[in-house]
C-alpha cells in the first residue's frame, strides 16, 4: 500500500493543503524503530534499504508506504490502513458508544415534516420508474483548437521550455485525429464528432484507441462566430470528412486556402455576400436569355437583395442578348427586356417599379397587364388527344360532361362536385371538358390541391398560387386578389373553374374562394354565379390539421362546409381501366371502404403476390431497390421511365433515408450543398446552430442536399406556378453550379421548359410549440427517387414500390398508395414486422373514417 505521490511529485493530489504540505504528512522520514508515543500517531519503523516501487510514474520508497496488516490485506483483498491502538483512551472511546442511549423514532414528526413532492414526480415514483442513473449514450466533449494553439498543462516542479518541446505536449484530440487518419484509410469516412463511436480518447498517453464498449455521442466544444478562426475551424470540422491536418482542411479543389474562414465559403459552408450575383452570374453562361430574366425576377422577389438596380446594371446585357438580335435601338432593346421582366413579375404578383431598377418609374400600357392572366389562360396548348377526349367518354363521364357542358355555355351558375374511386376517369372528363370548353375562346381555368395534381392538367395550378388563397393554418384563410387586378379581370371572365383533389383540401379554402368570387362578380350567388367543378375522392387523404384528432380532420373537410349541400353531386362508378386488372380494382376499392372480409382487427392483409418477404432492413431494403430500379445507371437518359416509378412511403424521415440511399447508387459526380441556417435571435446562433442543421419539417429542404447530374428532384416551393413551378413540380438537374441549378420540367404541361432555380431564405410556420423561430437559405428541391404518399395523390405510375417500416399513420393513405398503379403487378409493398406469425407478416394496418364515407354520400 502506497501514498500518493504528492508534494512537489505531484503538487494537485487531493491530500495537499494550500500551504503545500500533505495532510497526512508524507513522506515520512526513515527510522530504524517503531516509537509509540501519547495522544498522536505512533512513528512506524521506516528502514532506508534501497527498495523501491514504480506507482503513478514515479519511484517510491519506504517513506510513502502507508501502516497496514499483511494477514487483512489477505484475507479482505482490499486496501486497510491499520493503525496501532494500545492506549487506555481507546477503551474509553469504544465503551462511550456502547452505552449510548437508543435513537427515539416519532413517526408522526417524521411524516409532518416530510418533503414534498409535485404529481409528476409522485407518478414516475409510483410506476417505478429509475430515478438516478447515468446519461446515455453520453455525450463526448472533443476539443477544438487553431494549429499549435491547444491547451498545455504542467506541474509547478516542470520547466515549461522543456514541456513546450516534448513531442508528447504537441499532441491534442484535433491533432491526433488528423493522425489517426494519416494512417487508417478506412475511418477517413468519420466526421470529427463522429470518430468518438468508433474510438476512445487516452488522456495519459494522449492517443486514439478502437472502442470496445459503451455507446457516446461525439460533440465540438462551441465556438462564439466573434472568434474568428476557431468558429470557422468548428464549420469546417463539422462537414469535411476524414481531414489529414490543418492544411488538407483548408485546402478546396487543390488551393489552399489561407484562412478557414475562406476555406468554408469555397466549399460553400458560408453565405458570400456576392452570392446572388454568382448565381446570375453563372446562370449568363448558359446564354439563356429569356430563362435568365425569370431567374433575376425570382431572385428579386424571393431573395431581398440589397441593391436589384446592381445586378440589373450587371447583367443587363446577358438578359437582353435575344432582344439585341432583332432590334438595333439600344433604347428599344432596354424597353423590350424591361417589358419581359415586368411582365414576370405580373404574374408572381408583383410590380417592377417596386425594385427601382432604373431611375425613373417604368410606365407600360396597362391594359396589357390587366389582360396578360387572360391572354395567357386563352395561349394554353391543348393536346392533340384531349380533342377527341370527349368521343371516348363512358356514358357515366357523358352524362356529367354533358351537364356541366350545358351550364357552361348557357351562362347559369352550378357548382358540381365529381366524385369517384381512382380509376374511374375523373381527370380524362377534366381533361374532356377544358379541351372543349378552350377549342370554343372560352377561359377554362384548372386547379389542384396539389402540385402534382396541377401538373397532370393542362394549363394547371395549384389553387391556393392561382386564386392567392393565404397560407396561414388558422381558419380566417382569404382570397388576396384585388378587384382592379389583373386575376380579378380573368375570374370575372371565366366560364368554368376546375379544382381537383378536393377532397384534401380544408373547407376554409374552398369557403375563402367563394367569398372572393361574390366580390369581384357583384354577386351573391354561391361562387359569384360561376360553374365550378370540384372533384375528389374521399376514400383519400383529408386535410392536414396538425395535431388534430380524427373529428377535428372531418370538421376541417369539405363534407362539413356549409356548401357541400349547395353541391351538384355526380358520381363515377365504372372503372375504366377495368380490364386490366377487375380483382385488383375490387380489391382496392373494398379497402377504401372498409368492406369485410379483408378487414383483420383493424389491419388489412396483402396479397401474397404483392408482398417483398422481410428479413433485416438491409437485405429487404436492398431487394426492394432492386425490383424497381434495377440497374438505375440506365435511368439516367431514360426520363420518361424513371418519372413512371417512385417508392411510396408514409413519412418523410424514411422518404430522405431512401432518396440518400439511392443517389448514392445514382452514376455521376455527387454534389454537395449545405443550407446556410441563422436564429432569428442572433444571440442563439452559437448554441442552436448543431440542432438547426438537424431539422427538415414538411416543406423543409434538407441541410445537405445531395444532386446528381440528371437525377430526379421535386419543387418545394410555389416559385413561378404559370410557368410550371409549383410545390410538387417534378423535375430533372441538368446542371449545377455554385450558385444555381440548371433543371428541366419533367412532367405535366410544361415538360421539357429549362428553369434556373436559385437558393432561397424559408422561414418555417411555428406555432406556440415549435421552439424557436430560425431562417434557411437553400436550394427549393429535395430528391424525388422516393416520395410521401401524401405527395404522390393525383399521380398514376408504371413501377410503384412500397416501404411501410411503420403503418400508415391517417385516413386514406393504404388505398392512395396502392391506387397509384395500374395492375397489381405493378406493386410491390415491403411491411417491417417483427411478427413470427405468418398471417400477421401478410397484414398492415388500413385507416378509413366510415362516418365521413358516410357524409361523403349523402346528397
Amino acid at each position: 500500500m502506497m501514498h500518493g505521490p504528492c508534494g512537489v511529485l505531484n503538487p494537485t493530489n487531493v491530500c495537499m493543503k494550500k500551504n503545500g504540505c500533505c495532510k497526512n504528512n508524507y513522506p515520512k522520514q526513515f527510522i530504524s524503530d517503531t516509537v509509540v508515543r501519547n495522544d498522536c500517531f505512533p512513528i512506524y519503523k521506516r528502514c532506508n534499504n534501497g527498495r523501491t516501487a514504480k506507482i503513478r510514474r514515479h519511484d517510491l520508497d519506504n517513506r510513502w508506504v502507508v501502516p497496514y496488516n499483511p494477514y487483512l490485506l489477505a484475507m479482505f483483498d482490499c486496501h486497510i490502513n491499520v493503525e496501532i491502538c494500545s492506549t487506555i483512551k481507546a477503551v474509553k472511546y469504544l465503551y462511550k458508544y456502547i452505552f449510548i442511549k437508543a435513537m427515539i423514532i416519532d413517526e408522526i414528526e417524521r411524516f409532518q415534516s416530510a418533503r414534498w413532492i409535485a404529481p409528476p414526480e409522485a407518478m414516475w415514483k409510483i410506476f417505478g420508474f429509475i430515478i438516478n442513473e447515468l446519461v446515455h449514450p453520453a455525450v463526448y466533449s472533443l476539443h477544438l483548437h487553431l494549429e499549435n494553439q491547444h491547451q498545455v498543462t504542467l506541474r509547478a516542479h516542470e520547466n515549461l521550455t522543456n514541456v513546450m518541446n516534448s513531442d508528447f505536449s504537441a499532441k491534442s484530440m484535433l491533432t491526433e485525429f488528423f493522425a489517426t487518419n494519416q494512417v487508417d484509410q478506412n475511418v477517413r469516412k468519420l466526421l470529427y464528432k463522429e470518430f468518438p463511436e468508433f474510438y476512445v480518447w487516452n488522456q495519459q498517453y494522449k492517443m486514439w484507441t478502437i472502442r470496445k464498449k459503451q455507446v457516446v455521442i461525439g460533440g465540438i466544444v462551441t465556438a462564439n462566430p466573434f472568434e474568428g478562426e476557431r468558429y470557422y475551424l468548428r464549420i469546417l470540422l463539422n462537414h469535411i470528412r476524414g481531414p489529414l491536418s490543418f492544411d488538407h482542411l483548408r485546402t478546396v479543389n487543390g488551393i489552399l486556402a489561407p484562412t478557414s474562414r475562406e476555406a468554408a465559403t469555397m466549399y460553400g459552408l458560408l453565405q458570400r455576400y456576392d452570392s446572388l450575383e454568382e448565381c446570375l452570374y453563372e446562370a449568363s453562361l448558359y446564354q439563356m436569355p429569356f430563362t435568365l430574366r425569370r431567374l433575376f425576377a425570382t431572385i428579386l422577389v424571393y431573395c431581398n437583395p440589397t441593391n436589384p438596380r446592381d445586378l440589373w446594371e450587371r447583367f443587363e446585357q446577358d438578359m437582353s442578348a435575344d432582344f439585341q438580335l432583332v432590334e438595333s435601338s439600344s433604347s428599344t432593346v432596354r424597353t423590350e427586356t424591361l417589358r419581359s421582366i415586368s411582365t414576370i413579375f405580373e404574374s408572381m404578383g408583383r410590380n417592377i417599379n417596386s425594385f427601382h431598377l432604373i431611375g425613373q418609374n417604368i410606365d407600360f400600357d396597362q391594359d396589357e397587364f390587366l389582360f396578360r392572366e387572360i391572354d395567357d389562360e386563352l395561349a394554353v396548348p391543348i393536346p392533340e388527344e384531349d380533342l377527341h377526349a370527349s368521343t371516348l367518354l363512358n356514358c357515366e363521364q357523358q352524362n356529367a360532361y354533358n351537364s356541366i357542358l350545358q351550364k357552361v355555355l348557357s351562362n347559369e351558375a352550378a357548382i358540381f362536385f365529381i366524385d369517384g374511386p381512382g380509376r374511374t376517369g375523373k381527370t380524362f372528363l377534366y381533361k374532356a371538358l377544358l379541351a372543349t370548353i378552350r377549342t370554343k375562346q372560352l377561359i377554362a381555368v384548372a386547379t389542384a390541391s396539389s402540385g402534382v395534381a396541377a401538373s397532370i392538367l393542362p394549363g394547371g395550378r395549384t389553387a391556393h398560387s392561382r386564386f392567392k388563397i393565404t397560407l396561414n393554418t388558422n381558419k380566417n384563410l382569404t382570397c388576396s386578389v384585388s378587384k382592379q387586378s389583373g386575376l380579378a379581370r380573368l375570374l370575372q371572365k371565366v366560364k368554368l373553374i376546375i379544382w381537383n383533389e378536393t377532397a384534401m383540401s380544408r373547407k376554409e379554402s374552398i369557403e375563402a374562394l367563394d367569398k372572393m368570387l361574390k366580390d369581384i362578380n357583384d354577386l351573391e350567388l354561391s361562387f359569384g354565379g360561376k360553374v365550378i367543378v370540384f372533384g375528389g375522392d374521399f376514400r383519400q387523404i383529408l386535410p392536414v390539421v396538425p395535431k388534430g384528432t380524427r373529428q377535428q380532420q372531418i370538421d376541417a373537410s369539405l363534407v362539413s362546409s356549409y356548401l357541400w349541400p349547395k353541391l351538384t353531386k355526380i358520381r363515377l362508378t365504372e372503372n375504366m381501366r377495368v380490364r386490366l386488372d377487375p380483382e385488383f380494382s375490387k380489391y382496392i376499392l373494398d379497402l377504401g371502404n372498409w368492406l369485410p372480409p379483408i378487414t383483420i382487427n383493424e389491419h388489412v392483409r396483402i396479397p401474397a403476390v404483392m408482398l417483398i418477404p422481410y428479413e433485416n432492413d438491409a437485405v429487404s431494403l436492398d431487394y426492394l431497390v432492386d425490383t424497381v430500379f434495377y440497374n438505375i445507371s440506365d435511368y439516367s437518359t431514360n426520363i420518361s421511365s424513371m418519372m413512371n416509378r417512385a417508392i411510396l412511403i408514409p413519412k418523410n424521415s424514411y422518404v430522405d433515408e431512401i432518396n440518400t440511399l439511392l443517389i448514392q447508387r445514382f452514376p455521376g459526380e455527387l454534389k454537395q450543398y449545405y443550407s446556410f441556417d441563422e436564429t432569428i435571435d442572433a444571440s442563439e446562433q452559437t448554441v442552436m446552430e448543431d440542432f438547426l442543421h438537424t431539422l427538415t419539417s414538411n416543406g423543409l429542404p434538407p441541410h445537405e442536399l445531395l444532386l446528381k447530374q440528371n437525377c430526379p428532384i421535386m419543387l418545394l416551393r410555389n416559385i413561378n406556378p404559370s410557368e410550371g413551378l409549383c410545390n410538387g413540380t417534378r423535375l430533372i438537374c441538368r446542371n449545377f453550379d455554385c450558385n444555381v441549378i440548371h433543371a428541366e420540367i419533367a412532367v405535366g404541361h410544361h415538360s421539357g421548359k429549362k428553369v434556373f432555380i436559385p437558393r432561397i431564405p424559408f422561414l418555417p410556420n411555428l406555432d406556440e410549440n415549435s421552439g424557436f423561430p430560425f431562417k434557411r437559405t437553400q436550394f427549393p428541391v429535395k430528391l424525388s427517387f422516393a416520395m410521401s404518399i401524401n405527395k404522390s395523390q393525383g399521380q398514376t405510375l408504371d413501377f410503384v414500390r412500397i416501404y411501410l417500416p411503420h403503418p400508415v399513420f391517417s385516413h386514406g393513405q393504404l388505398y392512395v398508395t396502392l391506387s397509384r398503379a395500374k395492375t397489381i403487378s405493378a406493386i410491390k409493398i415491403l411491411i417491417r414486422s417483427i411478427s413470427t406469425d405468418e398471417l400477421e407478416k401478410n397484414c398492415t394496418k388500413n385507416i378509413v373514417y366510415t362516418d365521413l364515407l358516410t357524409l361523403a354520400s349523402s346528397d
